[in-house]
């Protein structure tokens, strides 16, 4: 096998196990745009206190209005939404237990080989 066929070949299978875990912990019919939401939003709050829909639209490119409409959709189930303080125009999105599916982190960081004391990229 040729240097680049390794390469791929590496790319794609740790890609594969990356949607696999994806798809357990999500289920299938969660769209990859879903999953994109929800991986963002949990980022945000693992820095910070709270991450609006904008935040959430900013950061992955996916429209308010249809961030809105997963949030309304998922509310109760991971989430729920607050009428944010500042601006009442702006929902503040609370992940409900930031400790839920922790066990899928832990899978990805082995697959994606990070190690606790990385720095963030």
């Amino acid at each position: 096998m040729t240097p680049s066929e390794s390469l791929r070949y590496q790319t794609l299978t740790r890609l594969e196990a990356v949607l696999r875990l994806l798809v357990e912990r999500h289920g299938a019919r969660m769209t990859l745009g879903e999953m994109l939401a929800i991986t963002a939003a949990m980022a945000r709050l693992c820095r910070q206190d709270r991450v609006t829909i904008a935040e959430i639209a900013e950061a992955t490119g996916i429209s308010k209005q249809n961030l809105s409409r997963w949030a309304r959709k998922r509310i109760g189930e991971s989430i729920m939404l607050r009428v944010n303080e500042e601006d009442r125009r702006e929902h503040d999105v609370i992940i409900l237990d930031r400790n839920r599916g922790s066990e899928h982190i832990e899978r990805l960081a082995r697959i994606m080989k990070i190690e606790p004391d990385d720095q963030p990229i």
